[in-house]
Order: C-alpha cells, then sequence, then structure tokens
C-alpha cells in the first residue's frame, strides 16, 4: 500500500481476523474512489501507529476484494466517527492530534456543541428568519417564562443527538404541564422546576420556542436534507426525505420510531389538509443557507443532516443540525452521487 491514498476513519469495520466483507456502503465509497483515480482506504481510529505514521485498514484490491494492510498515513482523511464515541474515546481524540501534527487534512471535523451552533447561525442574516426562537436554558423557572409567550417549547441537551433527551413541553388549560420525552406525563408546577432542574444537573440544554408544524394523525413532521460539498467546494443536496415521528411524540429521529415517507407522500397528505406544500427547491435552499452559515467556522465541513420544520402557514424553520447524518435515509443512488461530491470535495484539499 505505498500509493497516495484517501483515508476514511471509521468504527464500523469488521474484525480482520474473520475475513468478513466491509459494508456496501462503503464498497460504493471505494468504487467512486477508484474511479477517481484515489483509492479510499478505510480504517479504525485505533488503529494509528503515530511513531511510524502509519495505520492498518482495509483497501479494496483491483479483483473486488478487500485487502487488509498497513499504509503510511493518508494526506486527507474524512472523519465518520459517531459522534457518542468521539467525545467519549481517549484513543479517538489522540488519534485526531496525530492526524492533524502529521498535516493531514481531516474531513468534516466535530462542530461545536448545539449552543455554539446556534450563536453561529443567529450571525447570518439569511439564516435568521428561519430559526426558531433558541436560548441556553439558565434556570427551571426559565421554561414557565418561555410558556407565557409560546404555546410549547422543546428542551434539548446541548450534545444530544438522534432525538435522544428531547423533551417537548406545553401549558395545559387546567394549569399543568404536559410533558413528552420518550413518555407522556403531565406535572405540575413544582414537579415540572425539579424536573428541569435534574435535566440541567446532569447536562446542559437549549430551550426552544415550539412551532405549529405540520401534522399527519398526530404524528410529527420534519423534513431530513441531507448534503454534500461537490469539487467546487458549495453544497448539494443528495435526498431530501420527509421523517414522520411515533403518534404524539416530540421526534421524528429514525433511532426513535419515527419513519421515512416520500415527498409525493406528504404533499398528498397536505393537499388533504388544504396545505400549501413549499417546492422542493425552497426547502433545500433553507438547508444550504444553514450549512453555508458553518462553513467559515469549519472549512472542512464536508457533510450535514439539516432538520427542517414545515409551518401550517408554509413558513420554513432549520430545527437541528446533524454533522454525522445517519445513512438510513440515503438510496444506494443518493449514497454513490454524495460520495462523488465528497471526493471531488477532498481532491481540492490536496
Amino acid at each position: 500500500m505505498n500509493q497516495p491514498l484517501l483515508g476514511l476513519m471509521t468504527t464500523d469495520l469488521p474484525d480482520p481476523l474473520r475475513k468478513q466483507s466491509l459494508s456496501p456502503t462503503w464498497l460504493l465509497l471505494a468504487e467512486e474512489g477508484r474511479a477517481a483515480g484515489w483509492p479510499v482506504l478505510f480504517f479504525h481510529p485505533h488503529h494509528v501507529q503515530a511513531g511510524s505514521s502509519t495505520v492498518r485498514g482495509y483497501l479494496l484490491g483491483e479483483n473486488g476484494a478487500w485487502r487488509h494492510g498497513t499504509a503510511k498515513l493518508p494526506q486527507v482523511v474524512i472523519d465518520n466517527v459517531f459522534v457518542h464515541l468521539a467525545r467519549t474515546d481517549v484513543r479517538y481524540a489522540a488519534t485526531k492530534r496525530t492526524l492533524l501534527q502529521k498535516g493531514a487534512q481531516v474531513v468534516n471535523p466535530r462542530l461545536p456543541d448545539k449552543r455554539g451552533v446556534w450563536r453561529t447561525l443567529l450571525q447570518s442574516a439569511a439564516v435568521r428568519p428561519h430559526l426558531p426562537e433558541t436560548a441556553a436554558l439558565q434556570g427551571a423557572d426559565e421554561v414557565e417564562r418561555w410558556l407565557d409567550r409560546h404555546e410549547s417549547v422543546f428542551l434539548k441537551p446541548v450534545r444530544g443527538s438522534k432525538g435522544r433527551g428531547v423533551a417537548r413541553i406545553t401549558h395545559m388549560a387546567d394549569g399543568r404541564y404536559a410533558v413528552t420525552d420518550g413518555r407522556e406525563q403531565v406535572l405540575g408546577a413544582a414537579a415540572l422546576r425539579r424536573m428541569v432542574a435534574a435535566r440541567l444537573k446532569r447536562e446542559r440544554h437549549l430551550i426552544q420556542q415550539g412551532l405549529s408544524l405540520i401534522e399527519v394523525d398526530r404524528s410529527k413532521i420534519d423534513l431530513r436534507v441531507v448534503l454534500y460539498r461537490d469539487g467546487t467546494g458549495n453544497w448539494r443536496p443528495v435526498a431530501t426525505v420527509p421523517r414522520v415521528g411515533q403518534t404524539g411524540q416530540a421526534v421524528t429521529n429514525l433511532a426513535q420510531g419515527g419513519r421515512t415517507e416520500t415527498l409525493e407522500w406528504l404533499r398528498e397528505e397536505l393537499r388533504k389538509q388544504r396545505l400549501t406544500m413549499p417546492t422542493r427547491e425552497q426547502i433545500e435552499q433553507v438547508a444550504i443557507l444553514t450549512a453555508e452559515a458553518l462553513t467559515p467556522i469549519r472549512p472542512t465541513l464536508a457533510f450535514l443532516g439539516i432538520d427542517i420544520g414545515m409551518t401550517t402557514d408554509g413558513r420554513l424553520y432549520a430545527l437541528d443540525i446533524n454533522p454525522r447524518p445517519g445513512r438510513q435515509v440515503l438510496s444506494m443512488e443518493d449514497r454513490r452521487n454524495a460520495y462523488k461530491y465528497l471526493i471531488g470535495f477532498c481532491k481540492t484539499l490536496l
């Protein structure tokens, strides 16, 4: 393995002793890399040897079989380690330092937490009209004050992912509070303050304005727009997929029981409700503007999943930013297009 390589760092790899194949999606990336004249080395962050500037990993051979061996560190490395592992794995952090010290360009570095992301987005005049009111949650009593202004609010852990830990709170007519966070419960004011205080003791949260988002049969709906940067550095949408949450739940994430539908399905459901659906281009433009606003703070940012909410009056909002979007919403054709863009962008970093 002496030729220049593009690296992809991931924990989604088989044990080399079992001689298993890599996942079909990595095969697609390897094929696109080979077609572009830039083979892709897939490696685990624990397998980098700092002293020798080498790494053990997998490379697709000319015969279509995977080879496992040792290579020099790639000049460009796509970081695809899951967010929760990246935050907790000490060896991963050491590997990132090694790659940077050795002069490698690391593609798709971690974003700041949700507070940092939101502060950055608020600086963009183009994105600001598409942001629900959001702030760092300072104390338990803030929730009640926000609910004086908004029909509902969301609490989001600043380091949360996949919808974990998100709670929706609504002020009921009898003065109590409906709380949905994977379960549904009704709390009085004192119990609500205790619940929020306990959350803040565990980790920091954002508080976000609840919006009158479109629903179908009491199921919340948003749209996941997956974007990749191409060889010109521009953001290109590769998929725009409606996500439907479980009935009555606060989030639409697939990891929390949500499902995907087609844009055609959503358009027909809104027609039944006599609601007008924005065009795909309008939805994707909000996502592109959001991605562009984040690019200056992370110049090698290369792929994102951006959740777009649509209100009943047709307005579009950027609800959440996902730096490691799951591939479940992408067809194999979507993935192939995404990898063409990604390899083109990586070539600009050489």
